[in-house]
């Protein structure tokens, strides 16, 4: 596909689309938007207001036949995810979805087990693709005594304009563990592989803002804390050593090492899975490739597992 023209289209013009999606297509040359669809068509038109070549609806199936797409992004609440992948999938589309995989775990599993998910469906999880992860991980791996994750954000204050679903536990799924949770699960996976989930204590039913997971990787405990509803940006994972603290700074892009030593990272890693995605269908060679609906799957597990321990936390003893 790398001398062709790339059709781009996506479903959802919501804060997603716009602030990533949208521009990490518009910087290639070789990517051009094509159709957009939404539940509010005339929030579509006017994005695209001075594209009048795009054409932009409400189905995904005149989508598909009207525009025909070679890449779709998927930018809808997450109840509304499997339709268009599937959509896409059955017409052999290649398709990037935003994370979690699902609502539910039922759904995601109907959509890895799709038989074009594994060469077509990709997941926006791109904490993996940091660039300071690898020596991160090179130091983490050689003796980490603990692990601590710390994700806090005033997103519920700043999004609730722009994902009022998010309070709606049967469109969102879950609360900040849903939500969040699968950008540090995901990296932490990556560098220690698959943990056991030990223990969770949730702020709510339904839709938390608050969440601690407590889990173990090989028998190194580990902690995340998430916070949507912080006055505070945080996103960082200290690994204790022998050495002293090992600070991977997510958002400040920077690897705190225990001698005091910090080494800068590349600039939009919240980028990083659409673009190498992207680069992917565009034929460009990526160092990184894609996170497939699998291993997004097996992130859905791990969110699904904490959601079953806070609920037995929180049962009533018989």
């Amino acid at each position: 596909m790398s001398d062709e023209r790339i059709r781009f289209a996506a479903v959802g013009a919501g804060r997603v689309f716009q602030r990533y999606h949208l521009p990490c297509a518009d910087a290639r040359d070789t990517m051009d938007l094509v159709g957009l669809v939404d539940s509010d068509v005339e929030r579509a038109r006017a994005l695209v207001a001075d594209r009048p070549q795009v054409w932009t609806g409400t189905s995904v199936e005149r989508l598909i036949q009207e525009a025909r797409p070679d890449v779709i992004s998927v930018c809808t609440p997450n109840d509304s995810h499997a339709q268009p992948v599937l959509a896409a999938l059955d017409a052999g589309i290649a398709v990037l979805c935003e994370k979690p995989l699902a609502a539910t775990v039922e759904e995601a599993r109907r959509m890895a087990a799709h038989p074009a998910a594994e060469k077509l469906l990709g997941v926006n999880m791109p904490f993996r693709f940091h660039p300071l992860l690898k020596p991160f991980a090179e130091v983490a791996r050689s003796g980490a005594q603990r692990v601590e994750f710390s994700f806090a954000t005033p997103g519920n204050r700043v999004w609730r304009a722009c994902t009022p679903w998010y309070d709606d536990a049967r469109r969102a799924g879950g609360g900040a563990l849903l939500d969040l949770g699968p950008h540090a699960i995901d990296l932490l996976m990556a560098v220690f592989g698959p943990p056991d989930v030990e223990a969770c204590e949730v702020d709510a039913t339904g839709v938390e803002q608050r969440a601690r997971v407590d889990m173990s990787f090989q028998g190194v405990p580990a902690t995340l804390r998430i916070d949507r509803a912080a006055r505070r940006l945080e996103t960082s994972v200290t690994v204790t050593t022998a050495d002293g603290d090992h600070v991977l700074d997510v958002r400040r892009n920077e690897l705190r090492r225990a001698d005091g030593t910090v080494e800068e990272g590349g600039r939009s890693p919240e980028l990083a899975a659409i673009s190498a995605y992207f680069d992917t269908v565009t034929g460009v060679v990526s160092p990184h490739g894609k996170v497939g609906a699998q291993d997004a799957l097996e992130v859905q597990l791990v969110v699904e597992s904490a959601y079953r321990c806070a609920k037995e936390a929180a049962a009533p003893l018989a």
